[in-house]
């Protein structure tokens, strides 16, 4: 692989990490799709999740729904997104602050939460996609719960 290849690359991954941001905290749906393999294997063991689990995509897309209904908004960032190929392989480590606002009682409450996501991707015909996305917590503060 030439370098030109390798930084388009990286790029690319790089812009399916923030496309998948970018459709958690708009709620487009749609879009969070397009970041993924179907099935995909997510572990947010380190969240308090029992254990890693295989889904399809659609049932991963339900279960972020779901996990993020409580909240009025949620803003991700994403930086310091390390890249290391290996063919038609990749993985990336991607550090992670997102904050969560309560809606309802709650109002005005926001959650925060750090940590750093490792995510295998593949290189499909659609692109990249992650086909594996590991979310590793460092902290928290606020209360997750409403």
């Amino acid at each position: 692989m030439d370098k030109i290849d390798e930084l388009y690359d990286r790029t690319l991954i790089s812009e399916v990490i923030y496309r998948y941001s970018t459709g958690v905290d708009s709620k487009d749906w749609e879009l969070f799709r397009t970041c993924f393999t179907d099935p995909v294997n997510a572990d947010f063991t380190s969240t308090g999740v029992p254990a890693p689990r295989v889904f399809p995509l659609d049932t991963w897309i339900r279960v972020v729904q779901k996990t993020l209904s409580p909240f009025k908004l949620t803003q991700h960032y994403n930086s310091n997104v390390i890249v290391k190929l290996n063919g038609d392989e990749a993985t990336a480590t991607v550090y992670l602050k997102a904050r969560h606002l309560h809606g309802g009682d709650r109002e005005g409450k926001f959650w925060d939460v750090g940590g750093y996501y490792t995510d295998r991707l593949v290189r499909t015909a659609q692109g990249w996609k992650i086909a594996a996305v590991k979310f590793t917590q460092t902290w928290t503060e606020g209360e997750a719960q409403s």
